[in-house]
């Protein structure tokens, strides 16, 4: 069964763990993937859809609108604080 592994960094960890799952059907970009997981963890309400949240697919910095895949590592980042 194909599965992708979701990654959480920064305070988007606090709200989710790491997780491997099916690719949800209908879901086909990074970012459909990021409203999907936020109506399935309350916890991250809306946190993956904040514009500073970075999405790495592969280990590769993508827009939202990466296409992902069976297979697939898609990490979000949070916002890093500081400069």
């Amino acid at each position: 069964m194909p599965m992708i592994k979701i990654l959480f960094f920064g305070r988007l960890s606090d709200a989710a763990q790491p997780m491997d799952c099916e690719l949800p059907e209908g879901v086909s970009t990074a970012g459909e993937l990021a409203l999907w997981l936020e109506a399935q963890k309350p916890l991250l309400d809306k946190s993956l859809s904040d514009k500073g949240v970075r999405i790495a697919v592969n280990q590769i910095m993508t827009p939202r609108s990466a296409p992902i895949k069976d297979g697939d590592e898609i990490a979000f980042m949070s916002p890093l604080s500081g400069g």
